[in-house]
């Protein structure tokens, strides 16, 4: 295989699909829909959809019925966005143009560049769609023309004129029109694009009907059209199973699906609201995420990774998908709230505030104080009280913590019984905690707080870092000095 060269370079479609650690329980970060509840499964115990190939079209006739269309028109793929890739390869080539509104699914100009085309890409961070920016830069090579609605990762949707506009203007090049979120709002534009026989409608099984795990999609064209999907892939892109359950959930789903839509746009809305509050850029969204710039996106990603919940940066953005549950829902609320306007600020003592054996401060008082100014301040200690008091009350750090956690107050760490008293002694809901072993990280995760750590110096300094981020530290930051620079820079006050 050594003398076998790529033609071209393609780009490789997982490098942009980051893993989230392994102490993350809920994932935000890959707008994935909710699953079918316990009854869904009953329908798929048929060992033969197993065994079989899948030869039957029941889904491909479902599909037509339920857009009214004739079934040669549906096309059914390994997701909407193997689909993707079968048209680019069918109508791109060298020498022809992608004309793409950016940010957009990212896999949609790496299809565009595998297949060899130059992709000219249109700025549509915010606003209407960029109609006649798009008009502007479709020429005689253009092959593909893509509307992406409710665009991913902003949420911004297109108009049916839109879509009217474009397809006859470019009647010889394909216009993909992107529908994978429409079941969450704006207008569904599948209607407005079928009449042209150039529009390639493509919608999905992964969103709304929270099957993504068995990646099923499909796309809706020109019978002519149609056929190339069919020649350029694979025999079989979905199996039996992935195709019956498809079949199920469309026909017994809908009450389920709606309720679950509906649960996200409230969900959007609220979320979109905190973050505005905090001082992020949110347009309204209509696809089942939140959309958000600002400066502090990365700090925010960090945090709630903290504390167990994936989020996607992306585009100068954060990408925060709606769980669709009102418990996870306030998870994410209450986490939020954690990393950007904690109740209070919590600490360990050793290596933290005070080098014990060392006697000596790694804290000042009146940094200490200007701290306690904005947030109580509370101390989650293994040492015994005495001695913690002692430690405290020698730097002059004691006058400025208002709640004190020690070895004689219960469990220790990583148990995180004892900063949870620590926030009830201080009627805090949330906090960020600073520590410095891995046991205070899963202690302040443990109890809802943001977990920080002292970025360790010295021998064995790398090893224990990656000790620390692998336990879930949300950043290592460089001892009491660095919280404080954070806490000015991030929080709500």
């Amino acid at each position: 295989m050594a003398g076998v060269q790529r033609s071209r370079a393609v780009p490789d479609a997982s490098a942009g699909i980051p893993l989230p650690p392994a102490h993350v329980d809920l994932r935000l970060d890959g707008n994935e829909g909710r699953p079918p509840g316990p009854g869904f499964f009953a329908a798929l115990h048929d060992p033969e959809l197993l065994r079989s190939y899948p030869l039957d079209r029941s889904l491909e006739a479902a599909l037509a019925a339920r857009h009214s269309v004739s079934e040669p028109r549906v096309v059914c793929g390994a997701g909407s966005d193997d689909l993707t890739d079968r048209l680019c390869r069918a109508v791109l080539e060298p020498g022809r143009g992608a004309v793409v509104p950016v940010p957009t699914f990212e896999m949609l100009g790496r299809h565009a560049a595998a297949a060899g085309a130059t992709v000219r890409e249109v700025p549509w961070l915010e606003g209407p769609f960029p109609r006649a920016e798009v008009l502007a830069r479709i020429g005689a090579d253009t092959g593909l023309v893509a509307i992406v609605s409710p665009n991913n990762p902003t949420g911004l949707v297109a108009t049916a004129e839109d879509v009217r506009a474009v397809c006859a203007a470019a009647p010889h090049a394909a216009v993909l029109v992107d529908a994978a979120y429409a079941e969450f709002g704006g207008e569904d534009l599948t209607a407005a694009a079928l009449p042209f026989p150039n529009a390639v409608v493509l919608r999905t099984f992964s969103k709304a009907f929270g099957l993504a795990g068995l990646r099923v999609g499909y796309a809706i064209a020109d019978p002519p059209v149609a056929s190339w999907l069919r020649a350029v892939g694979a025999a079989f892109p979905c199996g039996t199973l992935s195709r019956r359950a498809a079949l199920h959930r469309l026909g017994s789903g809908g009450e389920e699906v709606a309720g679950y839509v509906v649960h996200v746009r409230a969900e959007r809305e609220r979320y979109r609201e905190r973050l505005l509050a905090a001082g992020f850029q949110a347009a309204p969204s209509a696809g089942n995420f939140v959309f958000a710039r600002g400066p502090h996106c990365e700090w925010l990603r960090d945090a709630l990774l903290g504390l167990g919940i994936a989020v996607r940066c992306l585009h100068g953005g954060v990408r925060v998908t709606m769980p669709g549950s009102e418990a996870e829902f306030a998870r994410l609320l209450r986490a939020t709230s954690a990393a950007l306007a904690p109740d209070a600020l919590l600490f360990d003592l050793d290596g933290v505030l005070a080098d014990v054996a060392g006697r000596r401060p790694l804290a000042e008082p009146a940094a200490l104080a200007q701290l306690a100014a904005h947030r109580p301040l509370g101390v989650v200690t293994g040492c015994p009280r005495r001695l913690a008091e002692s430690v405290l009350a020698r730097h002059g750090l004691r006058g400025h913590v208002a709640a004190l956690v020690c070895a004689e107050d219960g469990p220790g760490k990583p148990d995180p019984a004892p900063v949870r008293a620590c926030l009830q002694r201080l009627g805090a809901a949330s906090a960020w905690f600073l520590g410095d072993n891995p046991g205070d990280v899963l202690a302040a995760r443990g109890a809802g707080a943001v977990p920080l750590a002292v970025a360790p110096h010295g021998i064995g300094a790398e090893g224990h870092a990656r000790r620390l981020r692998e336990v879930g530290a949300a950043r290592l930051v460089d001892g009491f000095g660095g919280l404080q620079s954070l806490h000015s820079t991030v929080t709500v006050r």
